[in-house]
């Protein structure tokens, strides 16, 4: 299980073939490969344009100005990435069917009392690692299925950094007294709020429901599907708890969390899609799960790289492969390349170790790494 701590900075080097250390401080004096001091032949070294030498440093023709890696001749670059901590959006069901135990019955307890404490318990264990704002639907106390009252509007708690206090607030003073599940209404109002976010924090949403949606009536599971599909092409991945035992609801709540685009994963492959919730315990486990993933395993990057191929990853000396399908290395999370993502035992290993363990290294545009 992954931790939800937070995580200090990633140390990103652009380190470009053939260049002398601009920081380097180093009295010894040595024309030997790897002395230190760069020696006859060596970039950075000798004619400087005014007829003077060059003893080391920033090479002479290094434009100030250039992105990693884009300079006439590439001066080695370091600098410090911190992590941002990720932006999630809680978008609870508070319909009245919530009152039900797990089996939709009139036991106890009930999915309310499953849900609520396990995601206080998390966000508040991840108040540093997340930024937390909450949105409930549907609105209203029984103001009748599917109405115009009842649909999602506001945003009940704003995105905001140590936030824990006042989602969690805002979640003991609400009761699942709503009529019908909105879905697809909540999902694209969450997405109409997280585009007025300016910032490159990622952003998620956290779906907590118990299963089927009911609005509009005609084709909800559709539409819901297409809202979390579109949110997904937005920018903003989809993660999805629930409490299910009917067929029609795992499937319902695993066509969510699929086309969210983060399902639970298992290597079972008729396992539930969707992160369990039938006791607290366990769906404390799954919020974990999600929250750590999120916290330690993404880490943006200060600029593209110059070349996306020519870069390599280390978790402490241990490179790791790039993995397209997100299985088990590391890959970009979007086309700008401005943040990179951890999986598998990658991602483990960060966890354990901390993310200090991380290097990435930015090799020219001609100059692969490996």
């Amino acid at each position: 299980m992954l931790r939800a701590s937070s995580i200090g900075s990633v140390i990103v080097l652009a380190a470009l073939s053939g260049c002398a250390s601009s920081n380097e401080d180093n009295s010894s004096s040595s024309d030997e490969p790897g002395s230190g001091e760069p020696g006859p032949g060596d970039p950075g070294y000798g004619d400087v344009g005014d007829g003077t030498e060059d003893p080391g440093g920033v090479p002479g023709d290094l434009n100030p100005d250039a992105g990693p890696g884009e300079g006439v001749d590439c001066g080695r670059q370091n600098f410090n990435v911190e992590r941002k901590p990720a932006s999630i959006l809680l978008v609870l069901d508070r319909s009245a069917s919530m009152h039900d135990d797990p089996n939709g019955d009139e036991g106890t307890p009930s999915k309310w009392d499953i849900v609520v404490p396990a995601l206080q318990e998390v966000i508040a264990a991840t108040n540093e690692a997340a930024s937390w704002g909450l949105k409930v639907f549907p609105q209203g106390d029984r103001t009748g299925t599917c109405t115009g009252e009842s649909f999602p509007s506001d945003i009940l708690i704003p995105i905001a950094t140590n936030n824990a206090p006042t989602v969690n607030q805002a979640i003991s003073s609400t009761t699942p007294e709503g009529d019908g599940t909105p879905t697809g209404d909540a999902v694209n109002k969450a997405v109409e709020y997280l585009q007025t976010i300016q910032n490159d924090d990622p952003k998620y949403i956290l779906l907590a429901t118990d299963g089927d949606p009911s609005c509009p009536k005609s084709d909800s599971d559709e539409f819901a599907v297409q809202a979390v599909s579109s949110a997904a092409a937005a920018g903003f991945h989809t993660f999805v708890v629930g409490i299910a035992s009917q067929a029609s609801k795992i499937e319902a709540l695993n066509g969510l969390a699929v086309a969210g685009l983060e399902p639970r994963q298992d290597q079972d492959p008729l396992a539930p899609k969707f992160y369990l919730a039938a006791t607290k315990d366990q769906l404390v486990t799954s919020l974990l799960t999600i929250t750590g993933e999120i916290s330690t395993c993404l880490f943006p990057l200060s600029g593209p790289p110059p070349n996306p191929d020519h870069v390599g990853v280390f978790v402490g000396e241990q490179a790791v492969a790039q993995d397209t399908t997100g299985t088990d290395g590391w890959n970009y999370t979007g086309p700008d390349m401005m943040t990179i993502k951890l999986y598998g035992s990658a991602c483990e290993q960060v966890a354990s170790s901390g993310a200090g363990s991380v290097k990435v290294i930015f090799g020219c545009k001609d100059d692969p790494i490996f």
